[in-house]
């Protein structure tokens, strides 16, 4: 796959993308940022992501993107709200009982595929007879 010229999400400046993400200054910065909170929780466990964001300055989307990285496993717990309903979970984008009803709307919509193509190709095989006068 090429690498693409972008606009860094940033700081807006065009860098070409080798998969970072960000131009190469940006990701620099966030690494220092991520040694702060790192250091932070080492101290703090169990922190939000609001406490990290009051107690160190960085904005609490880049602590997100940090966390979806999978950079502070092993730091101590950070929680944050579950995308969907907003209860604080320590891990992934969903709570459980979101991640469950999500999974369970899932299984639905592919039973009601499956049943849809089924009678397709049902009634493919129905008009596929041999025809007399």
């Amino acid at each position: 796959m090429a690498n693409k010229m972008r606009n860094c999400p940033e700081c807006g400046r065009l860098f070409i993308d080798t998969g970072a993400g960000m131009c190469s200054d940006c990701v620099a910065e966030e690494e220092k940022k991520e040694l702060v909170v790192s250091s932070y929780l080492r101290d703090n466990p169990g922190s939000t992501i609001r406490q990290i964001y009051e107690a160190t300055g960085i904005k609490e989307k880049t602590i997100m993107r940090m966390i979806r990285a999978g950079r502070f496993i092993g730091k101590g717990s950070i929680t944050y709200p579950c995308e969907r309903c907003g209860e604080l979970i320590s891990e992934g984008r969903y709570c459980v009982k979101c991640t469950q009803e999500l999974q369970n709307d899932i299984k639905k919509m592919s039973d009601v595929m499956n049943k849809k193509q089924q009678k397709i190709r049902d009634s493919k095989l129905d008009s596929r007879g041999m025809y007399s006068k």
